[in-house]
């Protein structure tokens, strides 16, 4: 296997923050630290004030007449020229570079360098419109996602974070260089199953995590705690990722915390002692159910109650001993799946049962697999 000693690894936002993309920037960029090799980080984040002018003067316009236009400035072809730019400045600044590292479906150093060009994300922006949207992308959307999949084609390793993505494109891309690793868990903390079983045993807490895209999912799950109040009178909802004031008319055990940043100490702490406290993670939300913080309860003991998206099934199966699948909107159905958790007899099983599922989902399992696959290729 021959070493690689330094990695260039581009990402739209500050990799050495734990803040950026739901902080897999930070735990890849910090795993491969871990394994001795020299990380030069490259932030692509596009210009706040020309993001700002932009929003205001045009795609502001743009949504007049296109209501459901996600061409933010980060899509358009002036963004997608600076960012080439960059690239090619960083090539020049890190010529001893051995690959270049995209946090992204939409950047590569396709004929910028012949150096090793890779490419880690989660979806690409043409599948976010079939499965999202269920629309066609509009034509200067489209022509986002027609430079975005010639990056992809150019690229010499795909690795979409998702097995259902990793099908999806070798379907869609010629490049036969695409596999799915597996997954990951974002933690700085270690879970310990005495401690987890007997703090989950003791406790009244229902943990829900997602921003307004999972609005819904909330709504769902405060109508049913309600329903479940007359039976269970201790019993607590932690809302992460929305305000108050996103929701309306709060029954009376509900709290919300808005954005926990992880990067901040004191917002750090009270997310992990909300995970560490749950005695359940509830996101039912169609078609995705906040997938990284799902796993990320369950590696602290935690059963979780989802719908049965695509990917969750793809991951663990359509049967799953660790918690339930959820896909009704109706309050009372998910207060029976809740209360079934609540009262089963082996509620303990259930918790080393989701530890389980996920405890090889660790990051330096991930980039080791990923090494190994960049190697080869160099050997």
């Amino acid at each position: 296997m021959n070493q690689l000693r330094e990695i260039t690894v581009f990402t739209a936002g500050d990799s050495g923050k734990l803040s950026t993309w739901s902080n897999v920037p930070y735990f890849f960029t910090e795993t491969l630290i871990s394994f001795g090799i020299k990380v030069n980080r490259v932030d692509l984040s596009p210009s706040p004030i020309l993001s700002r002018i932009y929003e205001v003067f045009i795609h502001s316009l743009i949504k007049i007449f296109y209501k459901k236009s996600t061409f933010t400035y980060n899509r358009t072809l002036f963004h997608y020229m600076d960012v080439r730019h960059r690239i090619k400045q960083a090539i020049k600044k890190y010529p001893d570079s051995d690959v270049n590292v995209f946090m992204t479906f939409s950047y590569s150093s396709v004929g910028l360098s012949k150096k090793l060009s890779v490419q880690i994300c989660d979806w690409t922006y043409d599948h976010y419109f079939k499965y999202f949207e269920n629309r066609k992308p509009y034509f200067f959307e489209q022509n986002c996602v027609q430079r975005e999949n010639k990056m992809i084609e150019g690229t010499d390793f795909v690795f979409p974070l998702f097995p259902g993505i990793e099908e999806y494109m070798k379907n869609m891309y010629l490049n036969k260089n695409i596999f799915y690793l597996g997954n990951v868990i974002n933690t700085i903390y270690k879970a310990s199953e005495d401690e987890a079983l007997k703090t989950k045993m003791k406790s009244n807490d229902l943990l829900f995590v997602g921003d307004k895209k999972y609005l819904l999912g909330a709504v769902h799950l405060i109508e049913a705690f309600t329903l479940l109040k007359h039976n269970y009178p201790e019993l607590t909802l932690h809302i992460i990722g929305l305000n108050e004031t996103d929701l309306c008319d709060l029954p009376k055990g509900v709290q919300c915390y808005g954005y926990l940043d992880k990067g901040n100490n004191q917002d750090r702490e009270i997310y992990y002692s909300l995970f560490q406290l749950a005695k359940i993670f509830i996101n039912t939300t169609d078609k995705w159910g906040a997938f990284s913080a799902t796993i990320e309860a369950m590696y602290f003991y935690t059963p979780v109650i989802v719908s049965p998206y695509d990917e969750f099934i793809k991951t663990f199966g359509k049967e799953i001993n660790f918690g339930r699948f959820c896909k009704s909107k109706n309050p009372e159905m998910l207060k029976r799946k809740i209360k079934e958790i609540l009262d089963h007899p082996s509620y303990n099983s259930m918790c080393i049962e989701s530890h389980n599922s996920v405890k090889s989902f660790t990051w330096s399992s991930y980039v080791d697999r990923l090494l190994e696959k960049i190697s080869q290729s160099k050997s």
